[in-house]
C-alpha cells in the first residue's frame, strides 16, 4: 500500500486530499494541530482499501515533526511515497498595522512547516521509487496582491524553495510539484479578520480588502475540486506548477511575461485600489541602508553619499566598520554618513536604531527625517537542502527575508507622512531556483513577493517600492563556510559541481559598484515617469534569468542546468 503524509489534514484542502487519497487506496497520515476533529468515519472509506490516520503535531515545531515522521516510518518499514505540504494560515490587511508577531507566525507555518516535514521525510522519500513532494502554494504565489504583502511573501518563498528542491531531487528519482489554487472555501481565512484601522490612513485599503474577500468567497473553489488536482499530482502527474481555477491560470500565464508595473496597474483597477502618488525625490532627509560593513551595502553607502545624500549606514557589529570608514574617507564624504548598529534579526536593535533616527528629526527637522530605505542586509548559506543545517536555513530566512520585513515595518510609519522610496536588494536567485540554493532562493523569492505586494499599500502615500536584482558578484558574502554538504553523501556530485559553478560565476561577476549605482539611481536618476523601475536586474546572468522567468518552461530550465553542471 502506498503511504503519504498530508499536513493541515483536519480541514479544507488537506482534509479533502487525505480523504481522496485514501479512496484511491493510499494509507494517509494526517498531520494537524486539530488531528481527530475530522468528520470522516471509517465506514466512509469502506471498500476503498485506504485509510486516514490522524496525528497531532505542530508543523512549526521541528523536533515534534521529526518525531512524528519517525513514528510514521516505524509503521511503514522506512518507506514513504509522498509528502503533501499543505498546512497554511493567512494574514490579510495593512502590513504596517499588522502585529509583527503574526507576520512571523505566518512564515513559520507556511514556509517553515513545509521545510520541516520535507526535510524529515527526505531519507525515506529517496528510498522509495517514484516518490513525490507536493507543496501547496496559492494564487498569491503567482503574483502580488493588495493587502496580502506578508502572505504573498510567504507563498513566493515556498515557490522559490520548491523550485530549487526540484533541481536537487530529480536526479534521485523524487518528484516535486507545486499546486497553486485560486480562492478556496476553507477555514484558512476569516472574512472579518482584516488587520487595519478602518478610519486610519489605510482606510481605503482595508475597505477594498474586505470587499475583495467577500467577492472572492462568493466565487471560491470547493476544496474537493482542488483535491482532484492534488491527487493527480501526488499520483505522478508531470510538471512543476499546477494552477487551479481561472484566476490562478490567468496569473500563471502572465507570470514573467506581463511586466510587474503593468500587472500592478491592472490589479489595482480590478480591486479598486486608491491611485498611487509619485513619491517626492526628497533631496533632503536620510536614507537608511542595512548591511553596510562590506559588499553591496558599503558600496551603496559611498555611492549615495557621493550623490549628495545623507545616509544612515547600519551594521550588526560596529567593530567591523573599518572598511566603510576607509572608503568614505577616500571618497571625501564621511561627513554625510552616520554609522549605526542594527541587527535586522533583533527587534530591540531595530527599535534602538529607529529611535536614534527619531532624534534626528527632533534636532534637524525635515533634514533629519527618513526619506529612503535600502534593505540590503543578507547572508548566504548553500548546500543540498537535506544536508543544510537547520540553523543555517533559519539564519538565511531570518536575515534576508524576515529582517527585510521587520525593518520595513519599522520604517513605514516614519516615511508615510511625507513619502519616499524603499529599495530591496534581491538577487537573480529571485528569478528561478537552482540546486543547493533552496534556502537562499526562498528568502529572495519571499522578498520579491512581499515588495511587489507592498507597493499596492504604500503607493497612495507617495512611497515607491523597487527591487534591484544582482547576479553573482565578488563580494564579502562569499565565504568558504557558506557551503555545506557531505562529501560522500547522495548529493555529493551535484553539490561539488554547483559549488564550482558558483565560484566561477562570482569571479566573472565584474565590478560590484554597478549594483550600488543601480540602487542609488532609484533615488535620483534612472527613473521612468517619475518612478523607479519595479525590477532592475544587474549583470548579464541576472538579465538572462529575468528573461527566462515564466517564459522558458521549468523542465527545459532544469535540463539546461543539468547540462551546465555536467
Amino acid at each position: 500500500m502506498r503511504t503519504a503524509i498530508v499536513t493541515g489534514a483536519a480541514g479544507g484542502i488537506g482534509e479533502a486530499t487525505a480523504q481522496d487519497l485514501a479512496r484511491w487506496g493510499w494509507r494517509v497520515f494526517g498531520f494537524d494541530l486539530r488531528a481527530g476533529e475530522s468528520t470522516l468515519l471509517p465506514s466512509d472509506l469502506a471498500g476503498f482499501g485506504g485509510s486516514v490516520e490522524p496525528i497531532r503535531v505542530d508543523v512549526t515545531d521541528r523536533a515534534a515533526v521529526e518525531a512524528a515522521v519517525a513514528a510514521v516510518l516505524a509503521t511503514t518499514g522506512g518507506t514513504l511515497d509522498a509528502v503533501v505540504a499543505n498546512a497554511g494560515i493567512r494574514v490579510a490587511g495593512v502590513f504596517e498595522e499588522t502585529p509583527f508577531a503574526q507576520i512571523r507566525r505566518l512564515f513559520e507555518v507556511n514556509l517553515g512547516g513545509a521545510m520541516h516535514v520535507t526535510r524529515a521525510a527526505l531519507p525515506a522519500l529517496r528510498a522509495t521509487e517514484g516518490s513525490r513532494v507536493v507543496v501547496v502554494s496559492s494564487v498569491g504565489g503567482l503574483s502580488a496582491l493588495p493587502g496580502l504583502a506578508a502572505y504573498c511573501g510567504s507563498k513566493w518563498a515556498v515557490e522559490g524553495w520548491a523550485e530549487s528542491l526540484a533541481h536537487e531531487l530529480h536526479p534521485l528519482g523524487v518528484g516535486v510539484a507545486i499546486v497553486e489554487p485560486a480562492s478556496v472555501r476553507t477555514g484558512l481565512w476569516d472574512r472579518g479578520a482584516v488587520h487595519g484601522d478602518p478610519d486610519g490612513p489605510y482606510a481605503p485599503l482595508v475597505e477594498s480588502v474586505e470587499v475583495g474577500d467577500d467577492r472572492a468567497w462568493a466565487r471560491a473553489l470547493d476544496p474537493a475540486s482542488v483535491s482532484a488536482t492534488m491527487v493527480a499530482v501526488t499520483e505522478g502527474r508531470r510538471g512543476l506548477r499546477h494552477p487551479v481555477g481561472l484566476t490562478a491560470r490567468a496569473r500563471f500565464a502572465a507570470r514573467g511575461i506581463v511586466p510587474a508595473g503593468v500587472q500592478r496597474r491592472i490589479i489595482s483597477r480590478l480591486t479598486h485600489q486608491a491611485p498611487s502618488m509619485a513619491s517626492p525625490r526628497n533631496p533632503d532627509g536620510v536614507i537608511i541602508v542595512t548591511g553596510c560593513s562590506s559588499g553591496f551595502g558599503l558600496d551603496i553607502t559611498v555611492e549615495l553619499a557621493r550623490r549628495g545624500r545623507r545616509v544612515a549606514a547600519t551594521m550588526r557589529d560596529l567593530a567591523r566598520r573599518g572598511p566603510l570608514d576607509a572608503a568614505l574617507a577616500e571618497a571625501g564624504v564621511a561627513d554625510r554618513v552616520e554609522v549605526l548598529r542594527m541587527d535586522v534579526t533583533d527587534p530591540a536593535s531595530i527599535d534602538e536604531a529607529f529611535a536614534q533616527a527619531d532624534r534626528w528629526v527632533e534636532l534637524a527637522g525635515d533634514v533629519g527625517r527618513i526619506v529612503g530605505l535600502v534593505n540590503n542586509a543578507g547572508v548566504v548559506s548553500v548546500g543540498p537542502f537535506e544536508e543544510l543545517p537547520p540553523a543555517e536555513v533559519g539564519r538565511v530566512i531570518e536575515t534576508n527575508l524576515l529582517g527585510t520585513l521587520a525593518v520595513t515595518h519599522a520604517a513605514l510609519p516614519r516615511m508615510r507622512p511625507h513619502g519616499g522610496r524603499i529599495v530591496c536588494v534581491s538577487s537573480s536567485s529571485g528569478f528561478g531556483g537552482l540546486p543547493t540554493w533552496s534556502a537562499y532562493a526562498a528568502s529572495k523569492w519571499g522578498v520579491e513577493g512581499f515588495a511587489e505586494s507592498l507597493a499596492f499599500e504604500v503607493g497612495p502615500h507617495g512611497i515607491d517600492v523597487a527591487l534591484v536584482e544582482p547576479g553573482a558578484f565578488p563580494t564579502g558574502i562569499w565565504r568558504d563556510d557558506s557551503w555545506h554538504g557531505y562529501p560522500g553523501g547522495p548529493y555529493a556530485a551535484l553539490a561539488e559541481a554547483m559549488a564550482d559553478a558558483d565560484r566561477r560565476a562570482a569571479e566573472l561577476g565584474g565590478d560590484p559598484t554597478v549594483v550600488a549605482r543601480a540602487v542609488a539611481g532609484c533615488f535620483s536618476g534612472g527613473l521612468v515617469g517619475g518612478r523607479p523601475w519595479t525590477r532592475r536586474p544587474v549583470g548579464r546572468g541576472a538579465w538572462l534569468r529575468w528573461a527566462a522567468r515564466g517564459v522558458v518552461p521549468f523542465g527545459i530550465q532544469r535540463r539546461i542546468v543539468a547540462r551546465m553542471l555536467g
